[in-house]
C-alpha cells in the first residue's frame, strides 16, 4: 500500500497567513488546497507563525507561536486561558467583527447548498459580557486544591477560572464559595483519568429578574458525605439561594444531568420572568441561557410568524413552554409537544400560573406525534420548532410539511443543521420567505441563534 505523505510534519514550525474561521471558531489555514490546519485563536488574514501539533491523513492542528501581523479586528481579552478551555473562542475577536462573521457563516453554508437567501445583519447586544444566566463546570483536586474550571481541549488537565466572562458574576462567585465548601470537608471529585470520585459537576441558575439562586451537585455517587453540614454551610453563604439539590448521575450514563434529583433544602425549582410571563424552572429544565436576547428572540420570531388570532399553532420541542405562552394571547390556540415528563408537567404549570387558557402541552416525541397528528388530518396554521443542536429529524418534517401549515418557524441555534433541514423542507413544498436573522444568544463564543421562515408554496 502507498504510503500517504502528508504536506506538513508533526511539530513542524511554518509561517502562514489565515484563510478562514470554522464554524466552531478555530482558524484555518489551507496548506493545500485539501488539506486544513485548524488554529485556535488565529483571525482571518493575520500572518502567523505555527507550530504544528497533530496531524492525519486529512488536516492538522497547529498552535500560535507569534502573531507576526495583527488583523485590526483582534482585541486582547487578556483571558486566554478561555481560549485554552475553547469556552470562548471568539473573546480576542471585536465584538462587532463577531457580529460580522456570524452573519457571513451563515450566508456561506446557505451558498455551499446552493440555497439563495438574505441574511439580515446579527441582532448584537449592548454589553455582551456575563449574561449566561446558568452553568455547569466541573471540578477536579489539582494542586492539593478543588479547582473549578473548563477541561483544556482534548485533555484532561483542567484549566483553573475563577472569571468565566460569560457567566452572570454572581454565579461566578456562587461556584467559588459552593467549591471551597466541598473542598472544607475534603469531598472527592470525580477524576476522568482514573473514573472514580464523587462531585462531577457544579451547575448553577440565577433567574435574571428574579435573582433566585439554584445550586445542584452533580454526582458520580449516590451519596455525599457530611451532606447535612455542606448543606448548612452553602445555603450560609449565599444569601440568595431558593434550591439546593443533589443530582445522581454516574459517569457509566454518559450525561450532564440525570433525571434522578434530591432537593437537600428549599425549593425544587426557581422562578423568572420572560416577556412579562413567569416561569419555573428546574434542574433540568431547558430554559435559554441567554435571557436578555431570548426576548428579543421570541418576540421577533413571534412578529415575523405574522401571528393571527384564528390561528392553531403547534410548538415543537416545546420544553417548559416558553414560545407557546409567550405567543398564545396572539393566536386562537397553541399545543405543544415535548419528550421530557418534568418539562410538560412544568410547562402545565407555568401555563396555569400564566393564566393561558387556550393551551395545551402533550408528553410525547415530535416527530411521533407529528405523524399521529398528520394522520388524524389536524391542521396547523404556524408550526414553531426549536430544536436542539442536532437539528429535526426526516421524519418531523415529512409530517410537518405534509400537514401542510402555512407557516414553518424555525429557530435554529446550529446554522449547519439548519441548512441541512432547510434544503429538505424546500424539497417538501416551502420556501424560505423573508431574510433569515441572526440573534446573538452566545456572544464570544462561535454559536449563533437565528430565525428562518418557511412559507408553503402556493
Amino acid at each position: 500500500m502507498a504510503r500517504t505523505i502528508l504536506p506538513v510534519k508533526l511539530h513542524e514550525k511554518i509561517t502562514v497567513i489565515i484563510d478562514d474561521i470554522r464554524i466552531d471558531g478555530m482558524g484555518i489555514v489551507y496548506v493545500t488546497p485539501t488539506y486544513p490546519l485548524y488554529i485556535a485563536d488565529a483571525i482571518p488574514g493575520e500572518k502567523v507563525f505555527l507550530e504544528v501539533i497533530q496531524v492525519d491523513k486529512f488536516s492538522g492542528y497547529a498552535k500560535v507561536i507569534e502573531i507576526i501581523e495583527a488583523s485590526n479586528k483582534r482585541q486582547n481579552s487578556h483571558r486566554q486561558y478561555l481560549i485554552a478551555a475553547g469556552t470562548a473562542p471568539l473573546v480576542n475577536l471585536k465584538y462587532d467583527a463577531q457580529l460580522e462573521l456570524k452573519q457571513a457563516q451563515i450566508k456561506k453554508l446557505f451558498q455551499d447548498k446552493n440555497i439563495t437567501v438574505t441574511v439580515e445583519p446579527t441582532i448584537g447586544m449592548h454589553n455582551p459580557t456575563y449574561y449566561r444566566n446558568k452553568t455547569i463546570v466541573p471540578v477536579k483536586w489539582q494542586g492539593g486544591h478543588l479547582t473549578s474550571g473548563f477541561y483544556r481541549r482534548g485533555s484532561h488537565e483542567l484549566v483553573p477560572m475563577t472569571d468565566y466572562f460569560v457567566n452572570d458574576q454572581a454565579i461566578d462567585q456562587a461556584i467559588i464559595k459552593v467549591r471551597q465548601v466541598l473542598e472544607n470537608y475534603k469531598i472527592t471529585a470525580f477524576d476522568p483519568d482514573f473514573e472514580k470520585g464523587t462531585i462531577r459537576y457544579i451547575m448553577i441558575r440565577r433567574g435574571y429578574y428574579s435573582h433566585e439562586l439554584m445550586v445542584v451537585l452533580v454526582s458520580n455517587e449516590s451519596a455525599l458525605n457530611f451532606e447535612k453540614e455542606i448543606v448548612k454551610d452553602i445555603v450560609a453563604q449565599l444569601p440568595e439561594i431558593k434550591s439546593l439539590l443533589f443530582n445522581f448521575s454516574p459517569k457509566k450514563d454518559f450525561v450532564l444531568l440525570s433525571p434522578n434529583n434530591r432537593t437537600l433544602w428549599g425549593e425544587d425549582a426557581i422562578h423568572d420572568t420572560l416577556l412579562g410571563y413567569d416561569f419555573i424552572i428546574g434542574p433540568n429544565s431547558f430554559y435559554q441561557v441567554n435571557p436578555q436576547t431570548t426576548e428579543v428572540l421570541y418576540d421577533l420570531a413571534a412578529k415575523k410568524a405574522a401571528l393571527k388570532p384564528t390561528d392553531l399553532v403547534i410548538d415543537a420541542y416545546s420544553g417548559i413552554g416558553t414560545i407557546g405562552i409567550t405567543i398564545a394571547n396572539r393566536v386562537r390556540q397553541v399545543i405543544g409537544v415535548e419528550v421530557i415528563p418534568g418539562a410538560v408537567a412544568d410547562a402545565q404549570i407555568n401555563m396555569r400560573a400564566n393564566n393561558i387558557n387556550n393551551a395545551d402541552y402533550i408528553l410525547a416525541d415530535a416527530p411521533k406525534q407529528f405523524a399521529k397528528w398528520q394522520s388524524e388530518r389536524l391542521q396547523p396554521n404556524v408550526v414553531f420548532v426549536d430544536p436542539p443542536r442536532r437539528g429535526l429529524t426526516r421524519e418531523l418534517i415529512q409530517a410537518t410539511t405534509k400537514m401542510g401549515p402555512d407557516k414553518f418557524v424555525y429557530i435554529s441555534c446550529n446554522s449547519v443543521t439548519l441548512v441541512r433541514d432547510a434544503t429538505e423542507i424546500i424539497q417538501n413544498g416551502y420556501h424560505i420567505d423573508g431574510p433569515i436573522v441572526p440573534v446573538d444568544q452566545f456572544p464570544q463564543t462561535s454559536h449563533i441563534e437565528s430565525i428562518t421562515i418557511f412559507k408553503k408554496n402556493s
